[in-house]
């Protein structure tokens, strides 16, 4: 390994370090010394997998391999992003604002929103389905309580499609690929098949949707200050 190369590790394991620290609940200090202390391979290896997550060089090909391989690491390097940076994707994307705001309803995280909405209308509030579904979210009038034609408004139908995606997390204890799954397929499906049914229709729609999630925290990473500052090193 090149000393530059090791440098630029080390300061990206540094930069970790220091972003658990001021985002620990408890005293800094005290998240200091248990930081420096941690010594175990467990430990280790989820900071060289932030590493990764933090530089696109070590990205792998798959971002849906990815995710399932490194959750863990995932759900913390997601945290780093306050609420400016990604706004600032949002505001980019048809209904961010819209999306952000039932997101933080619903206890959600927007990106995720977002990478739903894109797969399941294409940010079109008018889709309608084969099956009936309507909307931004592609929400079934019998999910939601209403009509077809309210689910069109953008509002209602994000609100009622984040509800319902709130309630399979919570149903599935934070598991995203069944949540998702159960988005496309029914609870009943995932019920049946003791996880991601077999369809392929289900499968692509979970990978595809975990695909444009990774991507837009990589991308919210990298519009960020401390991504530029990286950079320097």
């Amino acid at each position: 390994m090149s000393i530059r190369r090791l440098k630029r590790g080390v300061m990206l394991h540094l930069a970790v370090l220091g972003w658990l620290i001021a985002a620990s609940p408890t005293d800094p200090s005290s998240m200091a010394e248990l930081v420096i202390e941690a010594q175990s391979p467990d430990e280790i290896a989820l900071l060289e997998e932030l590493a990764g997550w933090i530089d696109p060089a070590a990205a792998e090909a798959s971002l849906t391999d990815a995710y399932r391989e490194h959750r863990e690491s995932f759900e913390v390097f997601r945290r780093f992003h306050g609420e400016a940076p990604r706004s600032a994707v949002l505001s980019t994307l048809p209904y961010g604002r819209a999306i952000h705001r039932s997101a933080a309803r619903h206890g959600l995280d927007p990106l995720l929103l977002a990478s739903i909405v894109e797969i399941e209308s294409g940010f079109d509030p008018e889709a309608v389905s084969r099956r009936g579904a309507a909307g931004l979210m592609q929400v079934m009038p019998s999910t939601a309580g209403t009509g077809r034609a309210e689910l069109c408004d953008p509002e209602l139908n994000l609100d009622a499609g984040a509800r319902y995606l709130r309630s399979l997390l919570s149903r599935y204890q934070g598991d995203l690929e069944l949540a998702l799954a159960a988005y496309n397929a029914g609870p009943t499906n995932v019920r049946r098949y003791g996880g991601v049914p077999p369809f392929r229709e289900t499968r692509g729609y979970v990978d595809k949707v975990l695909e444009i999630y990774v991507d837009h925290h990589r991308r919210v990473w990298q519009d960020s200050d401390t991504a530029d500052q990286l950079a320097l090193l």
